[in-house]
């Protein structure tokens, strides 16, 4: 998307409305005066850290054939790509979780490649909501990373899941890294898919609670959510895997027939 489209106030302050990124990073803003307000403040924050990896140079824009290691295009790299030995997606492909609802899914796939609403992605399409902070603790900018990995309120909850199915401490850097966590959990192979079913709900659950703060202003508890995931959880897991005798004492207990 054009910077005109994502940061519409610092648009508005631009004198030379056709300049080239090339004219501002090599040289200076040219503001009709300097930014004052929060929004204009933070799109210019957000715009600072995005044009720290622009490298410029004098060559010209070049194609790049990512199906081959050196770039180049060739009839032979593409039958590689279509037998199914070159990769050339640079995505993360998410591992589905049967048990749970489809809706649960689909949601942990579009957060991790960022399309839900959170703040920072509504910024990004020109929509400026509130103060931009995350409304479960007020402390920090919301985006999808902070709201399920770094949100204090939200790591309280990722407690109260580890010491229910009994496994380390559940810690990321980023949402895929939550998606991920089960894969590294030293337990037998259903476990690792009731704790990853529970990862993905526990997201959904998140994103039920804060949307109640966000439409409806409700004080946010971490008990209360963490009773929705275990709850509602079981009965996913019991009626929704085939010939699961699984009672909620043991699926409380985290003992995964």
């Amino acid at each position: 998307m054009p910077l005109k489209d994502l940061f519409p106030n610092l648009f508005r302050l631009e004198v030379v409305k056709n300049c080239s990124i090339r004219d501002r990073v090599e040289g200076l803003w040219l503001w009709k005066h300097d930014p004052a307000t929060n929004d204009k403040t933070r799109e210019l924050a957000i715009l600072s850290d995005a044009l720290i990896s622009v490298l410029l140079n004098n060559r010209s824009d070049v194609w790049k054939w990512m199906g081959d290691p050196s770039g180049r295009f060739s009839v032979r790299s593409v039958k590689n790509v279509l037998r199914g030995n070159v990769d050339v997606s640079n995505r993360y492909v998410m591992d589905w979780c049967k048990w749970t609802p489809i809706k649960c899914n689909v949601f942990a796939w579009r957060a991790e490649i960022n399309r839900i609403p959170t703040y920072d992605a509504l910024l990004r399409r020109g929509i400026v909501v509130g103060d931009g902070l995350c409304f479960l603790c007020k402390a920090e900018n919301e985006s999808v990373d902070h709201l399920f990995v770094s949100c204090k309120v939200v790591a309280v909850i990722w407690q109260r899941v580890s010491r229910w199915g009994r496994i380390p401490n559940i810690s990321a850097f980023s949402f895929k890294d939550l998606l991920e966590t089960h894969k590294y959990v030293n337990v037998g192979e259903t476990k690792k898919k009731a704790v990853q079913g529970i990862i993905i709900m526990a997201s959904w659950y998140l994103w039920k609670a804060r949307n109640k703060s966000v439409f409806s202003a409700a004080n946010v508890k971490a008990e209360d959510v963490f009773y929705d995931i275990r709850s509602m959880g079981f009965l996913c897991f019991k009626f929704r895997s085939k010939n699961n005798p699984i009672s909620l004492e043991d699926w409380c207990k985290f003992v995964i027939m």
